[in-house]
């Protein structure tokens, strides 16, 4: 049973290499970006009130990151490990984490920090396409002409996620590297850091975990 986070700036691929990692260790996956999306789509309270904060690039409050990570975290059976992706990102959530994973005896295995330029990023995300409408939405980039032909053969249309446009994907990269970047120097005194060369198809990054964990 392990407790991992994965880390890594936006474009890294920690969406695509969680469901890889998951497909290979059976780990709960607490993905707070894509939680705070469905509750944004919801329109729910939480929802309304971050919406508009995820929106211009910025980062959900941690007060609200703490709340809502408790509940995640009590989802998870004892029996099972979890893998975070996208939490902690500043060494203030790190500290909080520290206490509730205290709180429920589950300590930490190890982090995995996922690296990236930031020309490959930029060009990852900027052409990050969602295609939806005839059956269930997937996520494929511009250039992966298969991925867009089958896109259109079910009727499916391709829309681009308000953050990944491109002032808005260098404003999430800045952000990035003022508040998480320290996360690495947090996790590499705590002895459990992991740094994974991000580049390359996702079925070779994950390799990569795997033999590193």
């Amino acid at each position: 049973m392990k407790h991992l986070i994965l880390i890594g700036p936006p474009g890294a691929g920690k969406s695509t290499i969680s469901d890889l990692l998951i497909a290979r260790i059976p780990l709960a996956v607490i993905a707070s970006g894509k939680r705070l999306r469905q509750e944004i789509a919801a329109r729910s309270q939480i929802g309304r009130e971050i919406g508009l904060i995820v929106e211009q690039g910025h980062f959900a409050p941690d007060t609200l990151m703490d709340r809502l990570m408790r509940s995640w975290l009590a989802e998870v059976p004892a029996s099972q490990g979890f893998l975070l992706d996208g939490f902690p990102r500043t060494r203030p959530q790190a500290l909080a984490l520290e206490v509730m994973l205290a709180d429920i005896r589950r300590p930490l295995d190890a982090v995995i920090s996922l690296e990236i330029s930031a020309d490959e990023a930029v060009r990852r995300m900027s052409g990050r396409r969602i295609c939806t409408g005839g059956g269930e939405s997937f996520t494929l980039h511009i250039d992966d002409a298969d991925a867009v032909a089958r896109c259109c053969a079910r009727g499916g249309q391709l829309t681009q996620r308000d953050d990944d446009a491109p002032e808005v994907i260098l404003e999430r990269l800045r952000v990035y590297a003022h508040e998480t970047v320290p996360l690495i120097d947090f996790y590499r005194d705590r002895g459990i850091l992991v740094t994974i060369n991000a580049h390359g198809p996702a079925a070779e990054v994950v390799a990569r975990v795997i033999a590193a964990i």
